[in-house]
């Protein structure tokens, strides 16, 4: 990678921690400068803005979610193995999860009410997401309406799950219901 897109991925790293355990709003644009160690300037030049920074870390997050969707495709040949890694990364997760919420979630709530972009950018990561997991429901021999259904049901279950668990601080509300989301697929 050459030096002037690492110091690009850098600044997308560095500024995602940050809006996910601070809030964009709460970010400014020099805990950035602070946490990347580079000066504004040189942000400046690969990002005009703050908002343009906010716009990449979604496009990683979309790319992320694609390669690691991807991983899990080719790693488990069966469907329900697939959709149990699905709950087992929300576990891996929890106390990041129970301390800050789901990062893409946090973002779309504090964002999505006023900006179009966000909205726009937070459906891509919630779309991909639930269109994998409706076919790993249809692979699993479900109608398809069925499938987005089941899709829909674990995915809302597993954001309702971050939700409360940040809400109460609350690791093991979080171990207990995730132990639901899998007898959910066993039982469909």
């Amino acid at each position: 990678m050459k030096q002037g897109e690492q110091t690009r991925s850098n600044i997308i790293k560095s500024a995602n921690k940050l809006f996910y355990q601070q809030g964009f709003h709460k970010t400014a644009f020099s805990d950035i400068v602070q946490e990347v160690g580079l000066s504004k300037g040189n942000i400046t030049y690969h990002f005009k803005s703050k908002e343009d920074i906010l716009t990449a870390v979604f496009k990683q997050r979309i790319e992320n979610t694609k390669n690691t969707l991807a991983a899990w495709d080719q790693k488990y040949p069966d469907a329900s193995a697939r959709l149990h890694c699905f709950i087992d990364s929300l576990v891996a997760g929890k106390s990041e999860l129970t301390r800050y919420g789901c990062p893409n979630a946090t973002l779309a709530t504090e964002l999505g009410k006023s900006d179009a972009l966000t909205r726009e950018l937070s459906l891509g990561i919630f779309d991909l997401i639930r269109n994998w997991l409706s076919r790993q429901f249809l692979d699993l021999g479900y109608t398809p309406e069925q499938a987005e259904n089941l899709a829909m049901e674990l995915f809302i279950s597993g954001q309702g799950i971050c939700v409360l668990s940040q809400v109460y601080s609350d690791e093991n509300m979080f171990e207990h219901e995730v132990i639901k989301l899998k007898k959910m697929i066993k039982q469909n």
